[in-house]
C-alpha cells in the first residue's frame, strides 16, 4: 500500500540514495549516512521518508524492532597481562550493542577481575560484574539484567594480582541497533 502524502517511490531521496546499492550490501555506514541527512520535521513528505527509511532498515538487517539484528553476534577477544583497564568494546557511532556473555581464562597470579563500563564523556566507570580467582564465565557471578552499551560507553576489563602471564576475556555482543 503507498504511503497516503507520499510523493512517488521515484522522488524518494531514500530510494533515490540507495538505488545501486542491493539491500543485501547495504553497510551500517551507508544506512547512517543516509539517516543522518533526513529531517525529523514531520511535514512536506519527511514522515513518509522516514517509513521508507525504517522499512529499508528492517529489510536491510540495519535495524531491529524485535532485538538482534541478523547477522551482528560477534565474539570478541582481549589479551590481558598487566593490572590495567583493557578496553574490550566500544561501540560505532548510532549503534547499540547488547554483551550477552564473557569468560575469562586465569592468568598465573591472577586472584580476581572487574568487568566494566566507562562513560567516556563523563569519565565515570560503573562495575557490572566480576571474578575470582578461577576466572570462567561471568553469569555464575555478574550481573543479572541486559548489559548494553552505545557509543559513549567503552567495555572495559581490569584484572588484579601479581600476574607473570597473559590470558584473555572473551565477550559475546549482539548489536540490537
Amino acid at each position: 500500500m503507498p504511503l497516503p502524502f507520499a510523493p512517488p517511490p521515484s522522488q524518494s531521496k531514500v530510494y533515490r540514495d540507495l538505488k545501486n546499492i542491493k539491500l543485501t550490501d547495504l553497510t551500517a555506514d551507508e544506512f547512517d549516512s543516509l539517516k543522518d541527512s533526513l529531517f525529523a520535521q514531520g511535514v512536506d513528505g519527511a514522515e513518509d521518508e522516514m517509513r521508507r527509511l525504517n522499512l529499508v532498515g528492517q529489510v536491510s538487517n540495519q535495524t531491529s524492532s524485535s532485538g538482534v539484528i541478523p547477522g551482528s553476534m560477534q565474539v570478541i577477544s582481549t589479551t590481558y597481562d598487566d593490572n590495567v583497564y583493557y578496553d574490550v568494546f566500544t561501540p560505532s557511532k548510532g549503534e547499540v550493542w547488547k554483551v550477552i556473555a564473557a569468560y575469562v581464562g586465569t592468568a598465573t597470579g591472577f586472584t580476581s577481575g572487574i568487568l566494566a563500563v566507562l562513560d567516556v564523556p563523563n569519565n565515570i566507570r560503573i562495575y557490572v560484574g566480576d571474578w575470582s580467582a578461577g576466572g570462567g564465565d561471568l553469569q555464575d557471578h555478574g550481573f543479572i539484567t541486559d548489559l548494553v552499551i552505545d557509543e559513549n560507553c567503552t567495555l572495559q576489563f581490569y584484572p588484579y594480582g601479581t600476574l607473570s602471564s597473559s590470558s584473555t576475556i572473551i565477550v559475546l555482543l549482539a548489536r540490537v541497533r
